[in-house]
């Protein structure tokens, strides 16, 4: 029997989450309370391509590895949303509410969520990520029939004014670091004021799988979030992020991120191997691949050992 739904997946773009900061990775306060509620495939050793956001995420959605890729390739060579825009039957809509999507999506509809035009949850000019959700669901009603691919950037744990990046209910962890001149703090209120944003990230997220819920039935359902690379808070006396790769600390490299699958996509996927995987490491590297895989485009780029969502041997694609 062939599988008429349709994919909606949602890519969320994380900004400035270190890995070991998440409660999911073990770390001792619970900056991940409602996500660890959601059946989540958690990567705990996920890589970044880059230090900044400027190589990041052109780097996380290129076909290019860390290793081959650069600037150049980037800005020349056509990403995954440009692929799947020659499918001809994928739509793909970027909401920003951080810089700007880096050139990725220059040539895809693209919507500014830091304008409070367009973004409900603005206060005092701070747009708040949650925003970003109002209107899909128009948006996805007007796209019947069709391959629907989301990507959600966020402001996320923005430095160096992490105190402006969330709602005051927020505040869980005190004191805080109140300015953006971060030697005027504590390394303690830096590290509370941190974890209360990255507090925010996780209800956030999970808003946005309870968002997909709601499509189980009607729509094969999966969402992906991965930071763009992480933060140094004062280690070594390095703050921030942006150092050269190769002398950066592991904070700025290693990253928050999991993958959720709605029902359909959980039932085709080899479950086992997506968690052996899953246990393994992992990187920006991978993106490309798995999200050749969800919407199963033929593509000789196509690398399966780089899908982390392999499909189980007796399930025939359906398109």
């Amino acid at each position: 029997e062939k599988d008429t739904l349709k994919e909606l997946v949602i890519v969320v773009v994380g900004e400035a989450a270190r890995a070991d900061h998440f409660s999911l990775n073990g770390y001792a306060r619970e900056t991940n309370p409602l996500l660890a509620k959601e059946n989540i495939i958690n990567y705990s050793n996920m890589t970044s391509c880059g230090t900044s956001t400027a190589y990041s995420v052109p780097c996380m959605f290129s076909r290019f590895e860390r290793k081959d890729y650069n600037d150049k390739k980037g800005r020349t060579t056509e990403n995954i949303l440009d692929v799947f825009v020659h499918t001809g039957n994928i739509s793909i809509l970027w909401r920003d509410n951080n810089s700007d999507s880096k050139g990725v999506a220059l040539r895809v509809p693209h919507e500014n969520f830091k304008d409070p035009d367009n973004n409900p949850v603005c206060i005092e000019g701070e747009c708040r990520d949650i925003g970003m959700l109002s209107g899909l669901d128009e948006y996805i009603a007007r796209k019947k029939g069709q391959d629907i691919l989301i990507v959600l950037h966020q402001m996320g744990n923005h430095g160096p004014a992490y105190y402006k990046r969330y709602p005051k209910e927020f505040e869980l962890f005190s004191p805080v670091c109140a300015t953006n001149q971060l030697e005027k703090c504590s390394k303690d209120e830096i590290i509370n004021t941190y974890d209360n944003a990255l507090r925010y990230t996780d209800f956030f997220l999970s808003r946005v799988i309870s968002f997909l819920k709601k499509y189980d039935s009607s729509r094969e359902t999966a969402m992906i979030y991965m930071s763009d690379h992480g933060e140094s808070l004062g280690e070594l006396g390095v703050y921030l992020h942006g150092l050269p790769y190769i002398a950066a600390p592991d904070a700025q490299k290693h990253i928050g991120a999991f993958i959720w699958l709605g029902k359909k996509i959980s039932d085709e996927v080899d479950i086992a191997q997506v968690r052996k995987k899953a246990s393994g490491s992992a990187s920006h590297d991978n993106l490309f691949h798995t999200l050749l895989g969800l919407f199963e485009v033929k593509t000789k780029l196509y690398d399966k050992q780089k899908d982390l969502l392999p499909r189980r041997a007796d399930i025939t694609p359906a398109h």
